[in-house]
């Protein structure tokens, strides 16, 4: 795989500080997509990504909080626990899967029903 080649990548943190909890949080927000309220996903090459790692490593205390990326492979299954809004059984590609979240902020219930119709789609074929 090229360095140069998009990715989604997995960046996840745990943060002892409630400031730089925020910043951090705030800084992730304008470069992916939240999946949990300390994990999101974020589409960068190689060089990117290293750079956005870069960027946060000057929010944290490398002492004590914990940031990592990691690399999603272009299609895998999530199994999850809990409340959730997507349908069960639900496998979608990184970038359906951020296409459906950004419309899901703006109408979840849109982007719910849009997930079930390709969740349906695949399970007929």
């Amino acid at each position: 795989m090229s360095t140069h080649q998009i990715k989604t990548w997995l960046v996840a943190y745990d943060i002892r500080e409630p400031r730089r909890l925020r910043r951090v949080h705030r800084c992730l927000r304008k470069l992916g997509l939240p999946a949990q309220y300390s994990a999101f996903t974020v589409e960068a090459d190689d060089v990117e990504i290293a750079d956005h790692l870069a960027r946060l490593e000057l929010l944290i205390d490398v002492r004590v909080d914990d940031l990592r990326a990691y690399h999603l492979p272009a299609a895998c299954p999530v199994w999850r626990l809990g409340q959730q809004s997507w349908p069960e059984g639900l496998i979608l590609a990184p970038r359906e899967a951020a296409r459906l979240l950004l419309s899901a902020e703006a109408e979840p219930a849109d982007a719910i029903a849009e997930a079930s119709q390709i969740w349906q789609a695949k399970a007929s074929t």
